[in-house]
């Protein structure tokens, strides 16, 4: 199934471990402009510059974000700030995160690369849709450094614990890299060369298919690269186009985490809040929790807590709208309904999924978002609050609140070859970009 190998890891001086939260960043696709001017005057070596960074009116063909990547990397790589270990290896990656509950959890995996593969072959199953500019912006950068600045994360099955066992001495030893995020977890990095345990990774993993949790627009721009090589006349130097970088973890660990991925609307022309109630209403229960004199904290806490309360049920939304003092609880009135409204493509055991009854049911019909993409017209949060307040400050039309989808659920799609709305799932917590990198080349 997944073919995996050890690679020659790529990461920050040990010289420089004592700023490392200053070098970090999450992902590319989770960081705000703000967010990207902050990582820039946080320090000079700060992986933002390679991961996203900023454009100028006078770029051009030969000057760019991307061309300026690439050339920040090689500077880097010269001047020793970022080192390449000797022999290839694994990484064993490990972050301690709060839960936004409450509660501390510890989740780790190993990063290797994994053969990029087309989805149709098992090996490598995604779960969800992607947008097409991301991955266009994506495809610039691998194309222009030729690197790999984010393991992607994915789950396999290991109920056994063999994996963990396997690397579960080094744990016990002190981190190659340890630092802190902006949100407090606490990322720790070892490296693997010993090659008992290489070797019983690899042979486990060859007859596991992988799931992919977070990042499929950086899987499928690796696809996109790779069959670009082979499409170009020139004999690549190696085989490094045919592997991607990734995280890999159990979906049995027990620090696994999915956030839900709150919807904010924006964009919507004509949008008529007695009109989408219309569309609504013979489809959903809905329950009026109103509020006077801008007083909205009970009425919060009243349908947070019904939402929570709902999760095993299912079909069940919360809804709040700009400028109204109504926040609303949908409940889907009928489960039975569902098949004679839904997409008939979409596979049975899936129409019950909130995030399918939302994409369906609610953005769809209600407001002609098409199957609940809606590339410019729909945000994501896993905060809640950040979803509320958007509303209540105006800078959004209306957010749906919702609850979690379950691995099990991601599971399914993926081994059915369905795939979910975007961001149907928030994996939590989130990697950081800097810790582990794998550059092209022998």
């Amino acid at each position: 199934m997944a073919l995996i190998k050890p690679f020659k890891i790529t990461h920050y001086d040990v010289s420089l471990n004592g700023v490392l939260d200053k070098l970090i960043t999450p992902p590319y696709d989770v960081i705000s402009k703000e967010e990207q001017e902050i990582f820039y005057k946080s320090h000079p070596l700060n992986i933002i510059r390679l991961v996203l960074g900023k454009q100028y009116p006078a770029d051009s063909e030969s000057d760019n974000k991307y061309t300026r990547a690439a050339q920040t990397l090689h500077e880097w790589l010269q001047r020793g700030v970022l080192v390449r270990e000797q022999e290839p290896g694994f990484a064993v990656y490990q972050v301690s995160f709060e839960l936004p509950e409450g509660g501390a959890q510890t989740i780790d995996g190993i990063v290797a690369l994994v053969k990029v593969d087309d989805y149709g072959q098992g090996k490598v199953l995604p779960h969800e849709k992607t947008y097409k500019g991301p991955k266009e912006d994506q495809l610039k950068l691998l194309r222009a450094c030729r690197s790999h600045f984010t393991p992607i994360h994915g789950l396999f099955d290991d109920g056994s614990d063999v994996i963990r066992d396997a690397y579960a001495s080094l744990l016990r030893q002190p981190p190659l890299q340890e630092t802190k995020d902006a949100q407090g977890s606490v990322h720790r990095v070892w490296v693997v060369h010993d090659d008992r345990i290489v070797a019983r990774i690899r042979d486990f993993m060859k007859d596991k298919s992988i799931f992919i949790a977070d990042g499929h627009h950086r899987y499928e721009t690796a696809r996109a690269y790779k069959e670009e090589i082979e499409r170009s006349q020139k004999p690549p130097a190696d085989d490094s186009h045919e592997y991607v970088m990734m995280y890999l973890t159990s979906m049995n660990h027990p620090g696994l985490t999915i956030l839900p991925a709150h919807r904010m609307i924006t964009g919507v022309d004509n949008f008529d809040l007695s009109q989408v109630l219309e569309r609504l209403s013979p489809v959903f229960e809905i329950e009026n929790l109103c509020y006077w004199n801008g007083n909205r904290g009970e009425s919060v806490r009243l349908m947070l807590e019904r939402l929570k309360a709902a999760a095993t049920v299912g079909g069940q939304f919360g809804f709040v709208v700009r400028g109204d003092e109504c926040l609303r609880l949908l409940r889907l009135k009928d489960f039975s309904i569902i098949d004679d409204l839904m997409d008939q493509e979409i596979p049975k055991s899936l129409r019950t999924l909130d995030v399918t009854i939302l994409g369906e049911l609610i953005l769809n019909r209600a407001f002609g978002i098409d199957k609940g993409s809606g590339e410019g017209q729909v945000e994501y949060t896993p905060r809640a609050h950040e979803a509320l307040k958007k509303v209540f400050d105006g800078e959004v039309q209306a957010s749906f609140i919702l609850n979690p989808t379950r691995v099990d659920q991601m599971r399914t799609a993926a081994e059915l070859g369905h795939k979910l709305p975007h961001k149907s799932t928030y994996f939590y917590p989130k990697l950081s970009s800097g810790l582990v990198l794998n550059v092209f080349g022998e």
